[in-house]
This record gives structure tokens, C-alpha cells and sequence, in this order.
């Protein structure tokens, strides 16, 4: 195949260093150029997350180890033993890594749902950039594919594992549709960031955002659509809620008993309160018959058994994902003898339509449909029998011998389309 990836993720490098090693959206263009002007290279994509930046590169020859990493060390400014920790995978290998990435069995968090979303978007950024090749675009596209197949035919994905998706997932529990119920988080960090894009999906809104540093209230405030109030959030704010999401680092309670009590005794509807910071935001004394009030240890449980069950899910996960790998390559074994197919069935087709004209005097002109039927059968049986036999010998021994003398036992005059067959074949020999 003229496939290779070379790539860090977060079990081989520290976030420090995937932070430095992130391609930003504005320098894919500029990077994907540079990359294509390597001598051989054919085609790019580039996979760039929060968790791992990975080059899936179409060379028509395979480059060393060291050119890899150095490459990748320099279009992502790492020093050299920062560029030691990456992987590189070639041929079937790069396609079973990538296959599993889009599945979510290479994750962080085994399973989750966003990875499959980056995939799609680096692939269609590389064809905006019109940077990646037809074989790139066959192994995405089956990549994607695969990604789909998983998550529809397991479990993988289903499930709370995050204490951000568990606090939601229980929100849901409670209230059913979560679209309109007014939510207050209190806090900036990142368990409120990913609290708030679960919740934003479920399409809760107003928002109130409470934190102790006002311009990173301001910050959420302007990405969620919601307004910054104050720190602590008022008896007001409290009250006004339909959610309470606090997560910030504070040593003592930033919700004492006593303004829970009051802000909220008033409400007739039940409000739900979502601790996730340790030690808790909200004072353990707070009692409510209509308030829920959930902590972290209440999760704690609940994302284990799913964790568990997506460990025991993963198991069939990959299962499919090396049936859709050994296709793929199957395929591939395939498609790489079709330029030698087609110059056979133009070389066989062009001397069936000469023999049939030269003889035409032979037969009267009203047998001349049947002659053309019966020319035809004899080619597709001939070319058929030899076609099986390269296929096969491609299939099950990675043999394209077979397929370089077909090559040249029906080379015609046209010597340099010849020549192009024959080297395309010695290319995929060299992989």
C-alpha cells in the first residue's frame, strides 16, 4: 500500500507536548504544502486533536523512520526527543491504527463519541486543501465507516464515563428534556467546560456563569450565549436555577447551608444541584425534599460499571474493526492490479473487433450480431480465466509476478502507458 503514519498521542507524550505539537486550522494549508513537497509524496491528511496529531501520508516509495519523525518534528516544532516518543505505522498497519482511532478504541476515554467527528473533519479539510489522493480518500472514507459500523453494532459509546457526562446523564434522568431549563455554573475550569458542552447539546439555556476570575466568567459567558453574575452567585442567581453545576477549587464551602436553604425554599419546582468539585462547593449540611443534591462519589459507581461494560464492548469492537481492515486490504490486493486488467480487456477487445472486421467477408452481414456475441464470450472467458488468476495470486500470496507478465505479454505500441503499468506494480512490490 503507499500508506504511512507518523503521529504522538497521550500514551506517548505529555500534554505539554501535545499542546506544542497541535496543528492549529489556520496552518493546515501551510503544512499540508510543505508536505507534499517531499520528493514521492502523493497525498496528506492531517489528524489534529487535543489528544494526539498524526500525518497520514501516500508516498509512491516509503521513507525511513528517522525522515518520519524528523518531518514530523519539524512541522510541529518538537525537539528531538520529543519526536523519539512518536509511532510509525506503514500499510496495513497504518490502516488497522486508524481504523481503531475512528472507533474510538484508541482514545483516552475508551469508546467516546468526538474522535469519530475529527476524523471526518480532517478528511474533509484535506479535500479542501485538495491535499489528499484517491487511495487517502478510500481509507477515510472506510475509516469513517468502520467508526459508524462500531458504535451501531456495540455498545462501545453507551454509557456515562466522565463525571461531566455522568452529571448529565442524571440531569436527564431527573427532568426528562433539558431544552429551556435555566442552569448556573459556578466555576471556569475544564469538568465546568465539558459539563456545559453536554449540557449545551441537551439544549438547555439561559446561562449564568459565576467564577471567581470575572474575564473567564466573561469568556464562557460569550461562548455559551449566557451572562457572567457575580462570585459567589447571589441568593437570586441560586434561586433562578433550574441546575446548579459548580465545580471550582475553593478549600471551604462557596454554598453555605443557609443560602441553599433560603435562596431555594421558595420554589415549587424541583432543582437539581451538581457537586463535582472536591473538596465540595455546596455545604454537605443542605437538606431539600425538592432539591437533588449529587456529588462526585455519587458517580463514582455508576462510571465504573459503564467503564467496565465498555472494556468488555471493546472486545467485539475489535473484532469488527479487523474484519473491516482485512476487507479493506483484500480490496486493496484487488485494486492495485486494475491498470493490468484494463490494458489486457483493451488489448484483448482491440484485437477481437480487427479479427471480426477482417473476416467479416466470411459470414453473411445478417450473422454479423452473432459473431459479435460469440467473439465477445471467447474474450470474457479468456481474460476472465487470467484475471482470476492475478487476482488470487495477489489475494492470497501478495504476488503481482503474475500480473508484470500479463503486463508485458500483451505490452502494445504505446510503450510509455506500458511502462506506467509496470511501474506502478514495482512500487507496490517496494511497499
Amino acid at each position: 500500500m503507499k500508506l504511512e503514519l507518523v503521529g504522538l498521542n497521550h500514551t506517548t507524550s505529555a500534554i505539554a507536548v501535545r499542546d506544542k505539537a497541535a496543528i492549529a486550522p489556520e496552518r493546515m494549508g501551510e503544512v499540508a504544502a510543505r508536505l507534499l513537497r517531499e520528493q514521492y509524496m502523493e497525498g496528506v491528511v492531517i489528524l489534529s486533536t487535543c489528544n494526539r496529531v498524526e500525518f497520514y501520508l501516500s508516498p509512491s516509495y516509503h521513507s525511513s523512520d528517522e525522515a518520519l519523525r524528523a518531518l514530523l518534528a519539524e512541522m510541529c516544532h518538537l525537539s528531538e526527543d520529543e519526536a523519539a516518543a512518536t509511532y510509525i505505522y506503514r500499510d496495513s498497519d497504518a490502516v488497522a491504527h486508524l481504523f481503531q482511532v475512528a472507533s474510538g478504541l484508541d482514545s483516552q476515554l475508551i469508546g467516546e463519541t468526538q474522535i469519530l467527528t475529527q476524523v471526518k473533519q480532517a478528511y474533509h479539510a484535506a479535500l479542501d486543501l485538495a491535499c489528499s489522493n484517491a487511495f487517502l480518500n478510500r481509507v477515510f472514507l472506510r475509516a469513517i465507516e468502520c467508526g459508524k459500523m462500531v458504535r451501531s453494532r456495540t455498545a462501545i459509546s453507551r454509557g456515562a464515563v466522565s463525571v461531566s457526562y455522568a452529571a448529565v446523564d442524571m440531569a436527564e434522568r431527573i427532568f426528562g428534556r433539558l431544552d429551556a431549563r435555566r442552569v448556573l455554573l459556578i466555576g471556569a475550569g475544564e469538568t465546568i467546560r465539558l459539563t456545559a458542552t453536554h449540557l449545551a447539546k441537551a439544549g438547555v439555556k439561559p446561562w449564568r456563569i459565576s467564577n471567581r476570575t470575572q474575564a473567564n466568567a466573561e469568556r464562557l459567558a460569550a461562548t455559551l450565549g449566557g451572562e457572567p453574575t457575580a462570585f459567589p452567585p447571589s441568593d437570586d442567581d441560586i434561586a433562578n436555577a433550574d441546575i446548579i453545576v459548580s465545580a471550582t477549587s475553593a478549600p471551604d464551602a462557596v454554598i453555605s447551608a443557609a443560602q441553599a436553604t433560603r435562596a431555594l425554599e421558595k420554589r415549587t419546582n424541583p432543582a437539581l444541584i451538581l457537586d463535582l468539585a472536591v473538596p465540595r462547593d455546596v455545604d454537605p449540611a443542605f437538606r431539600s425534599d425538592n432539591v437533588y443534591v449529587y456529588a462526585v462519589d455519587d458517580f463514582k459507581q455508576l462510571i465504573k460499571t459503564n467503564l467496565k461494560a465498555r472494556q468488555q464492548e471493546a472486545v467485539r469492537a475489535e473484532r469488527l474493526v479487523r474484519q473491516s481492515v482485512d476487507d479493506f486490504s483484500a480490496w486493496y490486493k484487488e485494486h492495485r492490479i486494475l491498470p493490468t486488467i484494463q490494458q489486457l480487456q483493451e488489448v484483448l477487445e482491440e484485437i477481437r473487433a480487427e479479427e471480426v472486421e477482417r473476416n467479416a467477408r466470411r459470414f453473411r452481414p445478417e450473422d454479423r450480431g452473432q459473431v459479435e456475441k460469440l467473439s465477445k464470450t471467447l474474450v470474457r472467458r479468456v481474460a476472465g480465466l487470467i484475471i482470476a488468476n492475478m487476482k488470487r495470486a495477489s489475494l492470497d500470496r501478495n504476488d503481482l509476478s503474475l500480473a508484470s507478465a500479463v503486463s508485458m505479454a500483451f505490452a502494445t505500441d504505446d510503450k510509455e502507458a506500458v511502462e506506467n503499468v509496470l511501474e506502478q506494480l514495482k512500487h507496490e512490490l517496494s511497499h
